[in-house]
């Protein structure tokens, strides 16, 4: 039993393609998982398996010394046991809708792996339901902003090694500059990747489209975590809905709703303690605490007609300055 469990760690030892790993290498990694053995039982160990032909079909290098042993890189991923449908399910429903969450290299890893569930799938009825669900956006799809294929790999390296790193960074409406990034973690949007981080020795937390990252260099230093941030925390703070900064607590919003949009919230309703009354003429008032942000304003205007904002006063006076302003540009 011993020898069969030796056999599996070894070809698990075994990379894809060159140039591979050593026998010396090999016999270490042995070592350290507790196989009392010397380099001549690896060696015999690995012209015995690699002589199995289709069925291991690992091979070595022809003139190096000592000899190192890797996998075509074509090999299908020994799998024992071997992958079970709902396993291999699992697995594509992460390639089609996670994919873009994955760090490059985890994603390099797992190609084995969803390889290995197509191949798994195709025996299996399972394989339909990946054509039978979907994602959409909420909104209008907008094709995805095109991220510098350089300095992607280095943001997520920096995540996982909990690294600060260099970048240079355009904003929207600034020159481009330098900055010592502290990463904090990052936000999938609609089609916009943000990073959350703060910059240098600041404390206040800022967010970073990463399509705008025009350079970036791995550090030295370790992240520095500001006392109580988590990113859970920061998203539910509405940070992503770009509050305004004069309002730190909800607002009382009322507004004058038609029978399309009562239908559409009382199933989709604004806040926990959003109260709907019925007016004439098909219209209803609705009133609900909210928070005061750029985002509400957007979903606002995105439904134009069907809503007349009441209160609070600034808000409807801003609407009403819109609204003279759309009535003069389409006049």
């Amino acid at each position: 039993m011993d020898t069969i469990l030796r056999y599996f760690e070894m070809l698990r030892f075994i990379p894809k393609g060159e140039p591979g790993i050593s026998t010396p290498d090999l016999l270490i990694k042995l070592q350290d998982k507790g196989y009392k053995i010397d380099i001549r039982t690896v060696q015999r160990d690995l012209n015995k398996l690699s002589a199995s032909g289709s069925l291991f079909p690992f091979t070595s290098s022809e003139d190096t010394k000592p000899l190192s042993w890797f996998w075509p890189k074509d090999a299908p991923r020994l799998q024992l046991p071997l992958m079970t449908a709902d396993e291999a399910l699992t697995f594509k429903l992460v390639e089609t809708f996670l994919e873009s969450l994955l760090p490059p290299s985890i994603k390099l890893h797992m190609a084995d792996y969803f390889q290995l569930a197509d191949n798994t799938l195709k025996a299996s009825p399972l394989a339909c339901w990946i054509d039978k669900v979907r994602i959409i956006p909420n909104g209008l799809s907008l094709l995805p902003a095109e991220i510098n294929s350089v300095v992607l790999p280095v943001i997520y390296q920096a995540l996982l090694k909990n690294c600060r790193f260099d970048a240079t960074y355009q904003g929207r409406n600034s020159t481009e500059k330098t900055y010592e990034m502290n990463p904090l973690g990052l936000v999938f949007r609609n089609n916009v990747v943000y990073l959350v981080a703060t910059i240098g020795a600041y404390q206040d937390i800022k967010q970073f489209a990463l399509h705008r990252f025009k350079h970036a260099k791995m550090g030295q230093k370790e992240i520095t975590v500001p006392v109580g941030f988590t990113l859970d925390d920061y998203i539910a703070q509405g940070e992503f809905d770009y509050p305004i900064i004069t309002s730190h607590e909800d607002i009382a919003l009322k507004i004058k709703i038609t029978r399309f949009m009562n239908t559409h919230l009382f199933e989709t309703p604004l806040s926990k303690n959003q109260h709907i009354t019925e007016l004439e003429n098909d219209t209803y008032l609705l009133v609900a605490n909210v928070k005061d942000t750029d985002q509400l304003r957007w979903w606002i205007r995105s439904f134009s007609i069907h809503i007349e904002v009441l209160e609070p006063l600034d808000l409807r006076a801003q609407f009403t300055q819109e609204a003279q302003a759309l009535n003069k540009m389409y006049r």
